[in-house]
């Protein structure tokens, strides 16, 4: 360890033979989180835009007082459908992943937290958007592919 940091070569697996397998499949093995978490939030914006679910996103924005509730509900289900795709491929990753984590922070904040259940998955998309915030789209992504990363 230098400077807080950790040395990677300082790692102690408990079968250090796997440490090139694990090296070899983390590339595909991150995409593969960023795809997964990306399309099941885009499929929540789908279902809000095109299956019927604006009327309680907007009911529950005007009761939340998140004002103007029509444009802010078509928004964030937006942001979920287009920003969760592009997330999944890839595609302006960290600052669609920053919106996303913003959105997830209102939700658990004003609406999971005060009904007193049903945030605990939340707090876990809190994380792996966190995490996709942080690392990127990654060496698998089409921001690498045009080499411009945020």
């Amino acid at each position: 360890m230098r400077d807080g940091t950790v040395n990677d070569s300082h790692r102690r697996l408990l079968i250090p033979q796997v440490a090139p397998l694990y090296e070899a499949i983390e590339p595909f093995a991150y995409a593969l989180m960023r795809l997964a978490s990306g399309l099941i939030m885009a499929n929540l914006g789908w279902m809000k835009l095109f299956g019927g679910g604006m009327a309680r996103d907007i009911e529950l924005f005007q009761q939340l007082g998140l004002a103007p509730a029509v444009p802010l509900a078509y928004f964030t289900s937006g942001l979920e459908f287009f920003g969760g795709i592009a997330v999944g491929v890839g595609f302006l990753t960290r600052p669609l992943a920053a919106m996303l984590l913003g959105e997830l922070i209102v939700i658990v904040l004003l609406v999971m937290i005060p009904r007193g259940a049903g945030y605990h998955l939340s707090v876990v998309w809190l994380g792996v958007f966190l995490f996709i915030l942080i690392h990127g789209g990654g060496r698998i992504s089409v921001d690498r592919m045009l080499g411009r990363e945020f």
